[in-house]
């Protein structure tokens, strides 16, 4: 195959498109929608085009995923005040009590609070007392963490979601940090690599806990 050039502009016209509408190829992925925007504005980032997407109308767009309490809501009770992944996702089912039937979620979350630090949007604006507190209550015993209040898988990957927002929140109050360190730790396999979960297989994407531990070690 010959050399090709990196075809910048066309990166642009796809990442400022994803960043706020999703084409009809991937409608199917709605239920994404936050994260795949992450995707695009971190993208315009990396390429320095931040300047073609509005950015108060972005970060407007983010926050109105947020699931806020309600006045009469305990916020010890178990549900996840973080955000929606998707605008879909926010309309409650018949009897239902949970604010969204997909139930706010750990990577959205993540996704949500990178995409305004992106932008920079001022993350101390954001009430965070019912966000952290609700997301410590999806901490497991082992240190790990469920995406969602209603239960999900358990790995890496949600204990780094975890540890990201409670950074970009600069507030660790949301997790238990050295049960997640322990996690951490058992997930290690022998050959010194990191598996999903403790006695899985190491895996080049797990490096990701690396940064996690370098965060729990300040």
């Amino acid at each position: 195959m010959g050399k090709r050039d990196f075809e910048r502009l066309h990166h642009v016209a796809f990442f400022e498109a994803m960043a706020t509408e999703l084409p009809d190829e991937y409608a199917s992925q709605e239920v994404n929608h936050l994260t795949l925007s992450y995707f695009a504005v971190g993208g315009l980032s990396l390429l320095r085009e931040l300047d073609r997407i509005n950015k108060d109308e972005i970060a407007k767009w983010v926050l109105s995923f947020q699931v806020h309490p309600a006045a009469n809501d305990d916020i010890g009770s178990g549900l996840f005040y973080g955000f929606c992944g998707s605008r879909s996702t926010q309309f409650p089912l018949p009897n239902v009590k949970d604010p969204c039937h997909n139930v706010s979620h750990l990577a959205s979350t993540y996704s949500a609070l990178a995409i305004l630090k992106i932008i920079g949007y001022d993350l101390a604006n954001i009430d965070c007392k019912a966000l952290l507190l609700s997301l410590k209550m999806l901490q497991q015993p082992d240190g790990s963490f469920m995406p969602t209040h209603i239960g999900a898988e358990t790995d890496l990957r949600f204990v780094y979601c975890a540890a990201a927002i409670c950074s970009m929140l600069d507030d660790w109050t949301g997790m238990d940090k050295l049960k997640a360190k322990e996690y951490i730790l058992n997930c290690q396999s022998y050959d010194g690599g990191f598996g999903m979960v403790p006695g899985s297989e190491s895996h080049a994407s797990q490096v990701e806990e690396l940064f996690v531990l370098l965060l729990l070690s300040i």
